[in-house]
């Protein structure tokens, strides 16, 4: 306990001499120590400005790119919109042409069904033009036969009577 005592004494500062010097001084030194905080403060103060101007710098920089994301965002989301009009509308045309395809193929089908029967038709027309010709033959060869017998007779006829 006795080193208590003995700390505060040491921190305790003794002014010797005159004490209108010791004053005099004081009030020096109090005067600098005002000057030097209100240096400090106004440091603190352009630092604080400087800080506020930067920030605020960094605001309407932020802003601006803000103000450019919205603007390149509403233009993406047009063009997209854009997009989804086209690709519904050829969505549209493309059930469309599906739709004509499948007619088309139906016709098609149709009509290769038609070209069959008609070929099919075309060979028994063709075949029976074929028998046709063959039975004119046959009628025209056993005319000529006919015709040649009789020919035969009526000159066998005509010399047995002369």
């Amino acid at each position: 306990m006795d080193a208590a005592p003995a700390d505060a004494r040491q921190n305790v500062t003794s002014f010797r001499g005159d004490p209108a010097v010791g004053l005099r001084h004081g009030t020096s030194s109090a005067l600098d120590l005002v000057s030097e905080a209100a240096e400090v403060i106004r440091d603190i103060q352009e630092r604080a400005a400087d800080s506020e101007a930067r920030a605020k710098a960094m605001a309407e920089s932020a802003l601006e790119k803000l103000q450019v994301a919205v603007s390149r965002i509403e233009s993406a989301e047009a063009a997209r919109d854009a997009a989804q009009e086209t690709l519904t509308r050829l969505s549209g045309r493309l059930q469309q042409a599906e739709q004509e395809l499948g007619r088309t193929q139906s016709r098609i089908v149709a009509t290769e069904r038609r070209l069959a029967d008609a070929e099919r038709q075309m060979r028994a027309a063709e075949a029976r033009a074929a028998n046709a010709e063959k039975a004119v033959s046959q009628i025209e060869d056993a005319i000529r036969t006919q015709l040649v017998g009789l020919q035969k007779n009526l000159t066998g006829r005509s010399i047995r009577a002369a």
